[in-house]
């Protein structure tokens, strides 16, 4: 371990030139370096000792830093033998893109030319690089992804319940933390599910959607209408076959009111249609009063709609 007096004499070496300051970076580009295995035997380390050595003119300030950097190269050892050590010279640095509530949908396109679209109310995790054997997001939320294809490089969406292991591919995935499930659909290409372990579970096909529920530990499948599980990237509502109780709990939400039916019978009303989200909640309703015998009344935050 260096005593302070130790570590006061290599940052007053480091201070005293630019090579000196090239020489201290590249002992940290060597410890932090991808491939530190490579230097992880005595005689490696011993061969990079030597070659900065070179670049030191004043052999009396040298003793001091070669001091130092014996000391990294034996913690580099330590770390090379664990998977502690891996991560702890391998930071990840990521970035989080947060939509909030009530924002538009925005469209994020990745280093690899793969194009995302977040829904408000989510957040996705990226790491500023790739590494170099996979691609690896992290999301909350919904998403929509289309994603570049890479053979060699595959890509991997964590979320709290399931990993979803994609080549090239378009794909929905939703997450509902109170219901504790995930939901996958599956546009177009191939995905498959993996489990919070890494395991894989499925494979999916086109149309299908995929919905895991934490609960259980259940997977169930179906076949949708994808365009519509996927048209809110389009900032649209796509209602088809849709009680007016569920068309109007999403408009609740959306406008922050509290939309009240007259009946049950009126809720369970069937409507098929398309809402631009960039709509009025006015125009909305004058909408829904055309396709069925309906009235409505706005009151500051309170709706009523009736027959």
């Amino acid at each position: 371990m260096l005593s302070p007096e130790e570590m006061k004499q290599v940052e007053e070496w480091r201070a005293l030139s630019i090579d000196n300051e090239e020489v201290f970076s590249e002992l940290i580009r060597l410890r932090v370096s991808w491939k530190f295995t490579q230097y992880n035997t005595p005689e490696r380390i011993e061969k990079a000792l030597d070659g900065l050595n070179a670049k030191i003119n004043n052999r009396k300030r040298f003793q001091v830093f070669r001091t130092v950097m014996r000391y990294a190269a034996v913690i580099l050892l330590l770390f090379s033998f664990s998977y502690v050590g891996w991560n702890y010279l391998k930071p990840d640095r990521y970035v989080t893109v947060t939509v909030k509530q009530g924002e538009d949908v925005k469209k994020i396109v990745l280093a690899d030319g793969s194009s995302v679209w977040l829904k408000a109310g989510s957040s996705l995790k990226i790491p500023e690089t790739f590494a170099k054997n996979d691609r690896k997001l992290s999301l909350q939320g919904e998403a929509f992804f289309d994603v570049a294809k890479n053979d060699q490089l595959p890509l991997y969406v964590s979320t709290n319940y399931v990993n979803i292991k994609v080549l090239g591919t378009a794909f929905n995935v939703k997450t509902d933390e109170k219901r504790q499930n995930v939901e996958t659909v599956l546009t177009r290409g191939k995905v498959a599910l993996l489990d919070k372990q890494w395991n894989a579970v499925l494979d999916m096909s086109p149309g299908e959607k995929v919905t895991y529920n934490s609960n259980k530990n259940e997977y169930t499948t179906e076949v949708v209408d994808v365009n519509i599980c996927t048209a809110w990237r389009l900032n649209q509502f796509v209602f088809e076959n849709v009680t007016l109780r569920e068309i109007v709990n999403q408009l609740s939400v959306k406008f922050n009111v509290n939309i009240n039916l007259e009946s049950t019978k009126l809720a369970r009303r069937k409507f098929r249609c398309v809402i631009n989200e960039d709509e009025s909640l006015p125009d909305i309703l004058k909408l829904l009063k055309y396709l069925a015998p309906i009235q409505y009344r706005i009151e500051g935050k309170e709706v009523f709609i009736y027959e």
